[in-house]
């Protein structure tokens, strides 16, 4: 009997051990017929094509399967992973949306996740990310991505009427009665230092402005800063004022930032002892247009001072039961809006 040339190659590369998984409906007239599985490579799935392109042989032959013959056409993600690598945060974003295009959500989400606060993602990712939270009835979590997101994206109506529309549905308006009728929303969060104190923008950087804002997604509140740029001044300094704060305690200051920049930025954290003394940690990287979560150690010589004329970050934080002022120092020559949120000393 002679084999046809398709059969005799797709038979070849049903031996090969590889990722992606093809389902040939099975000549049968039982609908639940199975059909023969392959284990391979697909190289080629253009919609507006009639056929897929299937690896063979080690990849180097191709055969190419029309669309009716196949009756499931699985994708393996980690081989797509592996093949964009582990720092091309650009390919892996674009691996998470296949995903969804694919209803493969549970994975996407999961590679979004990863993605949070890293150069290369799309400006669009708390969106699609929130979408794919709502997929999966994940409200709560929906309306924190839909809100991240309207912060950067203050003019998108679409995002705004799912904040409200979530709201409702995440936060429902308790109904009368003697307990509740004049009681007060309670937050849903823990307050952060972003809650009290006076947050100002210092007039020896960069010129702007800062105010505390509701944020209805949480119930907490949002630290939200505009600065354009100063002539001959490479940086602005947002600071926060209040009681002193005692972190003898603390290791670790953790919160979450964002900004409208073009391109990244360099943010850097500072801290005001009683004392008078500044100690300034490193500067790190936050790309533009995304939520990233910021941590700063705070033990360990690795604060630059006046106490050593700001010559090298080899200082241990001292008067650190004592912080009067805390400063976030933006480095940057661009004008930008930027958002603070969540912060907290652990």
């Amino acid at each position: 009997m002679k084999i046809p040339a398709l059969s005799y190659a797709l038979l070849a590369c049903a031996m090969l051990a590889r990722a992606d998984t093809v389902e040939i409906k099975a000549e049968s007239s039982d609908p639940d017929a199975k059909g023969l599985k392959l284990e391979g490579k697909v190289v080629r799935d253009e919609k507006d094509e009639p056929f897929i392109v299937f690896a063979v042989y080690n990849e180097s032959g191709r055969v190419p399967i029309p669309r009716y013959k196949i009756k499931n056409l699985d994708y393996d993600m980690d081989s797509m992973l592996a093949k964009v690598g582990e720092d091309d945060y650009a390919g892996r974003y674009k691996v998470a949306l296949w995903a969804v295009e694919h209803g493969k959500l549970k994975e996407a989400i999961k590679l979004f996740e990863q993605l949070v606060g890293k150069d290369g993602v799309g400006d669009d990712m708390d969106k699609r990310m929130a979408e794919v939270y709502e997929k999966r009835h994940q409200l709560d979590k929906a309306l924190v991505k839909y809100s991240d997101y309207l912060k950067l994206h203050p003019d998108d109506t679409e995002s705004a009427d799912k904040v409200e529309k979530l709201k409702k549905e995440v936060n429902p308006e308790p109904e009368p009665g003697p307990e509740t009728k004049n009681a007060q929303a309670k937050s849903k969060v823990e307050p952060g230092l972003e809650e009290g104190g006076t947050w100002v923008v210092e007039p020896w950087g960069h010129p702007g402005s800062a105010q505390v804002m509701p944020d209805e997604a949480t119930g907490g509140k949002v630290v939200a800063v505009r600065c354009q740029v100063g002539k001959e001044k490479d940086k602005a300094a947002i600071s926060r004022v209040g009681q002193p704060l005692n972190l003898a305690d603390s290791k670790e200051m953790v919160f979450k930032v964002s900004h409208t920049c073009e391109g990244p930025v360099k943010l850097a954290i500072a801290f005001c002892n009683t004392l008078g003394d500044d100690h300034e940690a490193e500067a790190k990287r936050v790309p533009p247009k995304t939520w990233m979560t910021f941590k700063q150690p705070l033990d360990g010589k690795i604060w630059k001072s006046n106490r050593n004329e700001w010559k090298a970050y080899n200082l241990d934080l001292e008067g650190r039961d004592n912080i009067k002022r805390i400063r976030f120092m933006v480095y940057t020559d661009k004008p930008f809006d930027l958002y603070l949120e969540s912060i907290y000393f652990k």
